[in-house]
């Protein structure tokens, strides 16, 4: 009788682990599937995420003036700001305005350039020194259009609006004319976009602002959107307080990326210039306020 009680424990307990064995294969089958019900991890490149790129048309030449910078050059006033002229054919496209409508002015007339023939203002983000000039260009030419990050504050909107000139928001990367793109805004609480045109056998040519959300991260998705490698990047950096070993990385990932010349202006702050200048100096292109670059199709 005792044997028979014991056998039967036997048994039971060999039940229970075969049970359990059961449940845990069962319970592994379960969250493997639901695993692959989840959504997957976006994939970083627009082609492999099945993304269509913007179409962007090679254009044979284009025309950079540095036109507001607080880097000192050309004789021109300096002031804590970007402004970028770019000319593509006959269209006349202001990347940023500088912090004040006098800087702007005095120094578009020092270097030979009429305000009534710019055709559009891109502006970066909505910070004061990218900003400040509107007022003359409102007054140089009523009725400007103006392209600006859908996820610019509401106040800034409104006073665009309240100049007289014709706000047009982007929130993603569109074409605005042959040859030329705004990359679509990046960032959290600041949005911020960039200006590309695409030159044919070099590449893209990149105006940036400040880079708040980092100028690696911009290049990437210029890149990624446009399907067309990248040639030169410049603007703000937004690097002045950065070491040096934050510098190199920064370098390294345009770099890798494709590009060819950086050209590092208005807060990027002088150590990543100087870096460029003795460590790569094949890459670097100095510019500062009264600068004048021609990109031609190679």
């Amino acid at each position: 009788m005792c044997l028979c009680l014991n056998l039967l424990k036997s048994d039971n307990l060999l039940l229970d682990v075969r049970l359990l064995i059961v449940l845990v294969v069962a319970a592994i089958i379960l969250l493997i599937a639901v695993a692959l019900m989840l959504p997957q991890p976006s994939v970083k490149r627009a082609e492999a995420s099945g993304k269509e790129a913007v179409k962007l048309e090679p254009i044979k030449s284009c025309k950079l003036t540095v036109v507001v910078d607080n880097n000192a050059g050309g004789g021109l006033e300096t002031a804590w700001g970007v402004s970028i002229l770019a000319e593509v054919d006959d269209l006349k496209i202001l990347f940023d305005t500088g912090p004040d409508p006098g800087v702007l002015a005095r120094n578009l007339r020092r270097l030979g350039i009429d305000p009534s023939e710019i055709d559009m203002v891109v502006i970066s983000h909505e910070h004061h020194d990218h900003v400040g000039g509107l007022p003359y260009l409102a007054e140089a030419k009523p009725d400007l259009k103006v392209y600006v990050p859908s996820g610019m504050g509401s106040g800034v909107k409104a006073e665009i609006r309240r100049l007289g000139l014709r706000l047009v928001e982007v929130e993603d990367t569109m074409r605005i004319a042959e040859g030329v793109a705004i990359i679509g805004q990046l960032g959290g609480f600041l949005k911020e976009q960039a200006l590309a045109i695409n030159v044919e056998g070099k590449g893209l040519v990149i105006l940036v602002g400040c880079s708040h959300p980092g100028v690696v991260k911009i290049v990437e998705k210029a890149v990624n959107d446009l399907g067309v490698k990248p040639y030169l990047v410049l603007g703000g950096f937004h690097m002045g307080g950065a070491s040096p070993s934050e510098c190199r990385r920064v370098i390294r990932g345009l770099l890798d990326l494709g590009v060819v010349r950086i050209a590092p202006i208005h807060c990027s702050g002088e150590t990543i210039r100087s870096i460029l200048a003795e460590e790569f100096s094949d890459n670097y292109l100095a510019c500062h306020v009264g600068s004048r670059i021609r990109i031609e199709a190679s």
